[in-house]
């Protein structure tokens, strides 16, 4: 093996999940953002209002509790968006709590402004709307009869609007408030639900990406029990092959052009053999498990002598970065196979030129595989790595080794993209995140400690 001397007993950072669902706390986590941006605009555009009807129309409230209650509103603003910067999990009952902390505060400063009789009352369907998008209907049945008990609560009980003229000119008041109210409670609304359909279509796509996630999965699963147990009846065929060939030449010393031809036969059944056994070994077993040490440019270059071994024919050409230090990384054998694909296909698309770079710097591994071959199909590139995905049906293969792939720098939180290049080709790049992989510092410090 490539790897026998830098093979050690390693402990690697744990593997980055699948990209995750959204969490079950985003919903209420919007609901309040949303809060957040109605208590800035509420005292605003109350006290906006409050100068106008106050000095243009002339008519008194009683402005102590007003404005106590304007300065309530911008405090519990304040202490929202600070609340919302911590990036917090939110509830659905403190999302629930706090719509009925602005139902509290609507209904006291609509008590002081007229009650039922305010244009602007049934702005208490705002608060409602934002708990019905976002909490089950429980919530939203509780929130709506608090709304509608606040409502018929403020028909008997608020302190009248007073106008010198008297309740003609209030009444006038009453109309000119309607338009405005349903003016801005429009914009309002719709604004909000555009909102809530962007955070709703976000959550659909996350959906259909796992779905697609797990079908992929599924498929590797599937793939591996095949995989696991062909392994081992390919050991027989395998070996009878080898046996073969060792006869052969032993027949045949004096033959030198086939003995080149027998000893090619014979290097690539050991490779064939080497791959079984490896797989056959690794089957069923967890990735710290199976894993070793290995320094990154050794680990790299190791995958094309590989690929080399495999297609003795083609010209793979490998530069490795040199400025960084090389780290020691967790060799596990499904990263190695990841790389391993990408290479190969290169090298059947285009065995006259493949060209394998690799680099570490800035906490990111990224190996770029470029060939000069047809490149990759439009359809290849739309359906990047799931299960239907084949770029090898004309040739009858599998086609699965882009899916593996995929999945591999999912389960490690990395990523691949595909392109083909201008002058014609194909240009795979992987770009997997050094700490998923590097041997973890603690180990290494125990190390030293018992060496002293």
């Amino acid at each position: 093996m490539v790897y026998a001397s830098e093979q050690q007993p390693a402990s690697a950072a744990p593997a980055a999940p699948l990209r995750a669902l959204p969490a079950p706390s985003d919903g209420p986590l919007q609901g309040l953002r949303l809060l957040g941006f109605l208590r800035v605009f509420t005292p605003v555009s109350q006290a906006l209002t409050l100068a106008v009807v106050m000095g243009y129309y002339g008519v008194q409230v009683p402005m102590m509790p007003v404005l106590t209650l304007l300065a309530l509103e911008v405090l519990l603003a304040a202490l929202t968006w600070w609340r919302l910067s911590k990036r917090p999990r939110i509830s659905p009952l403190e999302l629930f709590m706090q719509a009925h902390l602005d139902i509290a505060l609507f209904t006291a400063m609509l008590y002081l402004t007229g009650g039922a009789t305010n244009p602007f009352a049934p702005l208490f369907v705002v608060p409602m709307a934002i708990t019905a998008a976002t909490l089950r209907p429980r919530w939203v049945w509780v929130t709506a009869g608090s709304t509608m008990l606040a409502y018929v609560w403020l028909r008997y009980h608020h302190v009248a609007l007073f106008h010198p003229h008297g309740h003609t000119e209030v009444y006038e008041l009453h109309e000119d408030g309607m338009v405005i109210n349903y003016l801005f409670t429009a914009a309002l609304l719709t604004y909000f639900v555009n909102r809530m359909h962007g955070a709703l279509r976000k959550r659909e796509a996350a959906l259909a990406e796992a779905r697609e996630a797990q079908l992929r999965n599924e498929s590797v699963v599937a793939i591996g029990a095949l995989a696991a147990g062909y392994a081992h009846e390919l050991s027989s065929p395998l070996g009878t092959v080898a046996l073969v060939v060792s006869e052969l030449k032993r027949e045949h010393a004096g033959n030198e052009v086939l003995g080149r031809d027998l000893q090619l036969i014979e290097d690539q059944v050991h490779s064939c053999k080497t791959i079984v056994s490896n797989l056959a070994m690794a089957a069923g077993q967890r990735r710290a498990e199976s894993a070793s040490g290995a320094r990154l440019d050794r680990f790299i270059a190791g995958i094309v002598e590989r690929v080399r071994a495999l297609h003795p024919g083609a010209t793979i050409l490998s530069t490795l970065e040199t400025r960084t230090p090389p780290p020691t990384i967790v060799a596990e054998e499904t990263l190695r196979q990841a790389i391993t694909n990408l290479v190969q296909n290169a090298a059947q698309a285009s065995p006259e030129h493949v060209q394998v770079s690799a680099g570490w710097s800035g906490g990111e591994l990224r190996v770029t595989v470029m060939d000069r071959g047809p490149g990759f199909s439009a359809e290849v590139l739309e359906r990047l790595g799931r299960p239907a995905t084949s770029t090898k049906a004309a040739a009858g293969g599998m086609g699965v080794g882009l899916m593996l792939s995929v999945t591999t720098l999912e389960r490690l939180g990395g990523r691949l993209s595909l392109g083909n290049l201008p002058e014609g080709g194909a240009r795979a790049e992987l770009l997997l995140p050094l700490r998923s992989i590097l041997i973890e510092d603690k180990r290494e410090a125990v190390d030293d400690t018992s060496a002293a």
